[in-house]
């Protein structure tokens, strides 16, 4: 046995990487001279211990990246690279998944700890693992080991390192009211502990420049507003208001989640007669403000406090619609020596900020269609043809498509249930049928093919896919080339039953041979993948067929003394070669022109014109 040792030898170990290793090897054994007899300390190599010569650069069982070694694990690991969601293990120079050492909730670790979990989860730092937010603090849906970050719908985050941050969402209180069917902010974006300003948008101090655009959005708060005062504010100062021009304000409300519900500005028909919600009712109103006082609401004369806004005005007496009335300009209403009106203001002008949002008026409405009955976080009954699944309503789809069907929606079934598959041959509709097996009324097993026990055309699991030109026995169709056509009706005469099974061999649909092959490319019963039959692959069907009835094949025969359906030949084929039916023939494969067909009580091929009006059977690998 070849002893390994350290060598020069090995493709890419340099000599400054054999002088490094000879080193390392000198450290290690004069660190550990007082423990050395003829082994190492097995806490330096691993409980097996491990002599001088077990060290080797011969490495390639730990990886490519691994330089120098012992039997047991890899001493230097240079090189490697791993990704996001792994970490290295030093010991056997490799990746290794996060999820393999922490579990399948982390999402980044070292080879100490988990670093990430993914959305919903946080990092418990005694066990270093991921557990979930709603574990810890009740409705939270994101959040780090110390406070909740964000509620589920129907929840606002009121306490965010209580055990319960989070509250039911009411449209009502010190920062809501409900107008109709909308629930409206009552004080300005960013002047509420609900109405939070959220990041992407510049806030800054009144008095302070900002640039205003599509791009930067800006917001100034604090002294917004001289001379005011708080006449019928209800404790809501005219004076310090929070302003935002139109593209942050924008931002703001499509940004809010108060509720889980979904918010925007108002547009102006929506905000026709909030001056009637707001004056004179001071903390059950709307609290506008107004450019004057003595009108029954607080006042808030204009200042020069917000630079870089249109003019440098702070102007709180005004509202921004979110109705635009140009690229640069956008509809507001103002609340003036008591009357309310409308104008429009270029966006980069900062005035006030009102969100609004459309009320559910059912429990339908705030979790989705079918359910009955909710609470402020979960639907908790559906209407009848609704199931109850992960507290929202999902069709009952096997009270309305039957037990094989097992996701939908209101109009059809989507996904069949194990043992079912979708019909190939429903159109606009599809359905579940059983899956597949070769055998019944329409196949047949003969070794290891499915063959169809009946021409295609003559059974509705036989269909005949879009695209071939079917016509009636009588009618005309130009069968030449690749034009594809087949002939449906009494395509044999004399025609009998005699030992045929009920399958009549006087009604067999026939086509030509570029239909037929277009058929059985194109047929997909069982997901399987069809075609015409070899000649080689039809030499046994005659014993298949002749005087089993129903049990065989069925093919036809043109005369009616072999224990099989008499069809003779017809000449109603229009348009097929020398117009003639002959369901008696089978088309085959690979030739374009050859055909099998029952011969006395045997079974023979040749071959004719393509453009003949033969029987067309398909076949497919089990």
């Amino acid at each position: 046995m070849k002893h390994k040792h350290l060598s020069c030898q090995k493709n890419g170990f340099s000599l400054v990487e054999l002088l490094i290793s000879l080193i390392i090897i000198s450290c290690i054994t004069a660190a550990f001279t007082p423990l050395i007899t003829k082994k190492f300390s097995s806490g330096v190599f691993g409980s097996g211990g491990g002599s001088v010569s077990d060290i080797t650069n011969e490495c390639d069982k730990f990886s490519s990246n691994c330089t120098l070694c012992t039997n047991d694990f890899c001493i230097v690991c240079s090189g490697l690279s791993c990704g996001v969601d792994e970490y290295k293990d030093t010991k056997t120079c490799s990746c290794k998944k996060c999820v393999d050492k922490y579990g399948a909730d982390c999402n980044k670790c070292n080879d100490n700890k988990c670093l990430t979990c993914p959305n919903g989860e946080y990092l418990d730092n005694s066990d270093e693992s991921c557990k979930s937010c709603t574990n810890k603090f009740s409705n939270c849906t994101s959040c780090d080991e110390n406070k909740c970050a964000a509620c589920k719908d129907g929840y606002v985050l009121e306490n965010p390192t209580s055990s319960n941050p989070c509250t039911n969402f009411e449209c009502g209180g010190d920062d809501f009211i409900q107008i109709g069917s909308l629930c409206i902010t009552k004080k300005n974006m960013g002047d509420g502990d609900k109405l939070t300003i959220p990041s992407g948008v510049n806030v800054v101090n009144a008095g302070t420049s900002c640039s205003p655009s599509a791009s930067n959005l800006c917001c100034w708060k604090g002294t917004t507003a001289s001379p005011c005062d708080n006449e019928n504010g209800g404790g809501y100062s005219g004076c310090t208001r929070t302003v935002c021009e139109w593209y942050a304000a924008d931002y703001i409300c499509k940004n809010f989640k108060a509720g889980g519900y979904t918010w925007r500005l108002a547009t102006t028909s929506e905000m026709s007669n909030w001056a009637n919600n707001s004056k004179g009712k001071g903390v059950n109103g709307l609290q506008l403000c107004d450019d004057y006082s003595g009108y029954s609401s607080a006042q808030c004369h204009f200042t020069t406090s917000c630079p870089g806004s249109k003019g440098n005005w702070c102007s709180p007496h005004i509202v921004w619609s979110g109705t635009v009335f140009s690229s640069s300009y956008a509809y507001f209403y103002y609340l003036l020596n008591g009357g309310w009106n409308q104008n429009t203001n270029i966006r980069t002008s900062a005035v006030s900020v009102r969100c609004v949002s459309s009320m559910p008026q059912s429990c339908a409405d705030r979790f989705g269609d079918g359910c009955l009955t909710c609470d402020g976080s979960t639907c908790l009954s559906c209407d009848s043809g609704y199931i109850l699944k992960d507290g929202k309503c999902v069709v009952d789809c096997a009270s309305k498509f039957g037990s094989s069907c097992s996701e939908c929606n209101m109009a059809f079934c989507t996904k069949c249930a194990d043992g079912y598959h979708m019909s190939s041959n429903s159109s606009g509709n599809p359905a579940c049928e059983s899956d597949f097996t070769c055998s019944g009324s329409d196949f047949m097993q003969i070794g290891s093919l499915c063959v169809t026990r009946r021409n295609m055309g003559d059974s509705t699991a036989l269909a005949i896919p879009s695209g071939v030109n079917v016509v009636n026995v009588g009618s005309t169709c130009n069968a030449s080339g690749s034009n594809k056509c087949c002939w449906k009706g009494t395509t044999a005469r004399p025609c009998n039953n005699e030992n045929g099974g009920g399958y009549s061999g006087c009604n067999r649909t026939v086509c030509n041979w570029s239909a037929a092959d277009y058929i059985c490319k194109n047929f997909s019963a069982g997901g399987y993948t069809w075609r015409l039959a070899t000649t080689s692959e039809m030499s046994n069907w005659g014993t298949n067929s002749t005087g089993k009835g129903v049990n065989g094949l069925q093919l036809c025969h043109w005369s009616s003394q072999y224990l099989a359906a008499e069809c003779g030949s017809l000449k109603s084929c229009r348009g097929s070669g020398n117009d003639y039916c002959r369901p008696d023939y089978a088309w085959s494969t690979p030739h374009s022109d050859f055909f099998c067909y029952l011969y006395n009580t045997d079974f023979k091929c040749s071959y004719s014109g393509v453009s003949s009006a033969n029987s067309v059977r398909c076949v497919t690998e089990l």
